[in-house]
């Protein structure tokens, strides 16, 4: 890049959503577009661009409602965190290998990178006309996060209401305060935050993410099984009453492909369409802030 070039490049966002749209654009259109383009691509099926500003960190110069409210909600996920680990007691050693822990960890992760892109607005540079894909690293960060985070706790919000919970009802075991932010709530808050807050667009190419976390979870628990790692404390030694590889393993392996193939595409295509629902409740992604180069 030339030094002109990088005296063109637009921090200040300057978009244009009222021509040139996606609304004529159609759901197996939008999908064939996406599978086609760069992970990390800014260019809708129409042609246009997405305006990096606007879409990962909205400017709210006068009362900074943007961080504050992201902030907000990094705070309760870290009570969240602490409640949960203080819960495990002397079964931490365990803690971190529950689908729902790694699911916080990650939320948190992209929860203090979006805090740090809001707050620090130089990386939130718009790429030169000429060079569409060179995004700053922070936001290449915070993309790959939200993709990975927000499908995740879906998938993990279906899969403990679903699946754990009536284990815990038989067990007379109390919820706590972390269980419903853990299980609902953070995933309806980073909702929230890509989808109101800011407008972060969500690809079909990024389902690959959750796909290959989904799997290497899985054989995390076939490890977890033939290893002797244990619960410590708790009851038994499996990590879920549904993933038993050891006794059940025709009906756990059925449990799996079904996560995989059936559960996992279905809660990442609810994201993407809500990524992309417009005016009209229309799924065009009308609501996408574009550039105007």
């Amino acid at each position: 890049m030339t030094e002109h070039d990088e005296e063109n490049i637009e921090v200040n966002s300057q978009f244009d959503n009222d021509q040139k749209t996606d609304h004529g654009i159609g759901i197996c259109q939008r999908f064939r577009s996406e599978l086609r383009a760069d992970f990390f691509s800014l260019e809708e099926s129409s042609g246009r661009y997405i305006d990096v500003a606007d879409s990962f960190a909205p400017a709210s110069p006068r009362f900074h409602h943007v961080l504050l409210l992201r902030a907000g909600i990094l705070v309760l996920s870290i009570i969240s965190l602490a409640l949960s680990l203080d819960d495990a007691a002397e079964n931490r050693f365990i803690w971190i290998g529950y689908l729902t822990h790694l699911g916080l960890i990650i939320s948190i992760a992209y929860q203090i990178t979006a805090c740090i892109v809001t707050y620090r607005r130089k990386y939130l540079t718009q790429p030169n006309a000429n060079f569409h894909d060179e995004l700053s690293m922070p936001i290449k960060i915070m993309w790959f996060l939200y993709v990975w985070s927000v499908p995740n706790e879906l998938i993990i919000t279906l899969l403990f209401w679903t699946l754990d919970y009536p284990v815990t009802v038989k067990e007379d075991k109390s919820l706590q305060f972390h269980t419903f932010t853990t299980h609902g709530i953070i995933a309806l808050l980073l909702l929230i935050d890509g989808n109101l807050i800011a407008r972060i667009p969500l690809r079909i190419k990024h389902i690959a993410v959750i796909e290959i976390y989904s799997i290497l979870y899985l054989i995390w628990t076939v490890i977890h099984a033939i290893s002797g790692i244990g619960n410590g404390t708790n009851e038994g030694d499996l990590l879920y009453e549904v993933i038993d590889w050891k006794n059940k393993p025709i009906a756990t392996l059925i449990t799996s492909v079904l996560i995989v193939v059936v559960v996992v595409p279905i809660m990442f295509m609810l994201a993407w369409l809500l990524s992309l629902i417009g005016k009209g409740f229309t799924f065009a992604g009308g609501r996408r802030q574009l550039h105007a180069y």
